[in-house]
Order: C-alpha cells, then structure tokens, then sequence
C-alpha cells in the first residue's frame, strides 16, 4: 500500500510540471525571442497590420489656392511574406482612411471654402525586407490601387448675391511609394517606422453659379490630392495559428 502511494506521487510529481510547462509555451508562443525562430528560406507566411500615422497632405484645387494640412491616417493590411536569405519579400493588400482637409477664406466681397472629406485608398503592395541585424532591418517598395474622397466648394459674393458651389464624389487611381526601419520584436510581431509618398490622381466637380436663386454658369473644377505620410505599422504573422 505504502509503495503504491510512493509511486502515485513520483508519477504525479512528473505530470504536473509536464503540463503546467506546456501551458505555459502555449501561452508565450507569439511572444518566442528572434533568435529561437525556425523561419528557413522559401517559408511563406501569412500577415496582418495595423497603422497608424500622420500625413501632410496637399488638395490642389483650381481654385482658391492649394491647401496644405497636418492629418490623421489609419488602415490595416493583409499580405504574405516570402522568406530569402537576407530578409524577405512582403506582397499585400492595404486600406486606410484619412481625415478630412479644408480651408476657408474671405475678404469684404467674397468668402470662399473647399473640403475634402471621407478619404479612403486601396492598395496592392510591394515591399522588399533587408535585415541588417538579427532583429532590425529596412524595407523600401511601392503600390498602385484606387483613392478618392468628397470634395465640395462654395464661393459668396454678397455684393452681386451670386453663389457658386458644388459637391460630388471623386475617385481616382492611387500610388505611393517609401520605405524605412523595421524591428522584429519576436518570432511573430514586426514594428516599422516609415515615410510614404501618396498621390490620387485628378477628378472635376461641377460647380454651378447661381444669382439670385436664377443659374448663370456651370463650370467643372479639379482637384488632387498628395501626402507625405509617416506611418508607425505593428505586424503580426501566422495570426491564427493557436486556432489552426
């Protein structure tokens, strides 16, 4: 009876250490340190991103003048990455949104405005992945898509209570090109810090004239939009794997 007791506990002595370090490399396994990652060259692994960032952008518009202003960006892309022997090559599919950029001027004899709003971009990415160290690298690459945002205007002339304005939807093809630093925190979890150049390209909103409620003219006004962006991006590869 004694030595089925002894042997109950030796048994239960290596279990549950067993178990209780399994859990815990369950737990910790996105967060496995760089340098015990078994990536070989020729893995392909799948990605997520979020970012985050501030963009200077520029809506160039015929008229009034082009306006310049600090904004918000946000996004979030989806890619694979294609392991080689001094880095990686990452293709991937991106959306983001940025805030709405305006400017309003006026004098005695006429107040004018101009808005872009709602913007949005979809891009398919190229990135090129060039480690420098065991955890930091660059990447440079560039992608193509679509873009676009609302643009409005309203010009007042009380004097001659005239009114010019117009809204419409404007969209167009995108691109954007950059590059910048990135560190591997862990096997699973990349950080980059990076500068893009954005662009979409011109779209015409008609503007129509009116003077004392009666149209006098309808012209077409075109509008642009560019951005110098700085982009702070958190990657995380193999997302599902703990359900897969």
């Amino acid at each position: 009876m004694r030595i089925s007791m002894g042997l109950a506990c030796v048994v239960g002595l290596l279990i549950v250490p067993s178990s209780a370090c399994q859990r815990e490399l369950r737990s910790e396994e996105i967060f496995q340190p760089v340098d015990l990652r078994q990536v070989e060259e020729g893995d392909r692994r799948f990605y997520l991103s979020g970012i985050v960032g501030s963009s200077w952008g520029t809506l160039t518009v015929d008229e009034p003048p082009s306006v310049n202003e600090p904004l918000f960006t946000a996004g979030g892309a989806a890619g694979i990455a294609f392991e080689r022997v001094s880095g990686r090559l990452r293709l991937e599919f991106e959306g983001r949104y940025r805030d709405p950029i305006g400017q309003v001027s006026g004098s005695a004899d006429a107040v004018s405005s101009v808005r872009a709003a709602d913007g949005w971009s979809t891009m398919v990415n190229l990135w090129r992945d060039l480690d420098l160290t065991e955890r930091l690298g660059v990447y440079a690459g560039g992608g193509i898509g679509a873009g676009g945002y609302r643009f409005a205007t309203n010009s007042e002339f009380p004097a001659a209570n005239v009114v010019a304005a117009g809204a419409d939807s404007v969209s167009s093809f995108a691109w954007q090109a950059g590059g910048g630093v990135l560190c591997d925190l862990t096997e699973r979890v990349a950080l980059d810090l990076g500068y893009r150049f954005f662009s979409i390209g011109s779209g015409s909103t008609t503007v129509t004239s009116v003077q004392s409620g009666v149209p006098l003219d309808t012209i077409g006004v075109t509008s642009a939009y560019t951005a110098s962006e700085l982009l702070l991006t958190i990657r995380i590869y193999e997302p599902f794997r703990r359900w897969r």
